[in-house]
């Protein structure tokens, strides 16, 4: 009977080490996510920025046009 219990307790050490690996192997791969997911929100941040940069540029571009097409306009020909 003893050496029955010192197998099972055997098979529940190995089964408990396994889930602790897998549960190790899985706060590893939530910390990657997390990392990642952090670099894609920073990528965002910045492309938003840009694109805001670009609507800005592209106002004063339309603002140039209408003052020049408004300056030939009054051009007598």
């Amino acid at each position: 009977m003893q050496e029955e219990e010192r197998s099972s307790f055997r098979k529940i050490e190995e089964i408990v080490e396994k889930l602790l690996i897998k549960y190790e192997d899985l706060k590893k791969e939530r910390d990657e996510s997390l990392t990642a997911l952090q670099q894609q929100r920073e990528k965002t941040i910045e492309l938003e920025k840009k694109l805001e940069m670009f609507s800005v540029d592209k106002e004063k571009v339309k603002t140039r046009i209408d003052q020049l097409l408004h300056r030939l306009q009054g051009i007598d020909l």
